[in-house]
């Protein structure tokens, strides 16, 4: 329940926000072995925190899944996203990527390490710009569910699955 306020939270803010949110959802898949995420950020918030990395965005065009802009957005994410197994960095690929109403919104896969017990999810995003950022993280792994709230002073996570 608790999930489903914030999810529907991040949508009824309206576009030109007032605060610095971004919503992760990390959700095991055993099928897989992978983690599949959804990752939502507004755009302005993501050429603001991208340019911390590469100096410059000013021949940034953000458009839906094209080459370019998922070479910028995998960089970024290598830098600000990280899934760890048992102390171990997952590897992450972007299966899609959308640009809409002001939102960068994306589907990734981490690569899981089978049998793996503990998992830390570090989420860094605008953190070293604004003191009051909110990214907000569900984690599920089979019946375990939890939602956080990362901040500044708290960017990671650490889930211990039975």
């Amino acid at each position: 329940m608790r999930e489903m306020f914030l999810f529907l939270m991040l949508y009824l803010i309206p576009a030109a926000h007032p605060v610095h949110v971004t919503l992760m959802s990390v959700e095991y898949s055993d099928k897989s072995d992978s983690f599949n995420v959804f990752l939502k950020v507004y755009s302005d918030d993501f050429l603001l925190d991208y340019r911390t990395l590469s100096g410059d965005t000013s021949n940034v065009v953000l458009a839906s899944d094209n080459n370019e802009v998922r070479k910028i957005v995998e960089r970024y994410i290598k830098d600000r996203v990280q899934i760890y197994a048992e102390g171990n960095k997952l590897e992450s690929r972007i299966v899609n990527i959308n640009f809409s109403e002001g939102e960068l919104k994306m589907d990734l896969v981490y690569n899981n390490i089978r049998n793996s017990k503990s998992y830390l999810v570090r989420n860094m995003i605008l953190t070293d710009i604004y003191k009051d950022q909110s990214n907000l993280l569900i984690f599920r792994f089979g019946n375990y569910e939890e939602g956080f709230k990362l901040t500044a002073d708290k960017q990671e996570q650490e889930f211990k699955i039975k």
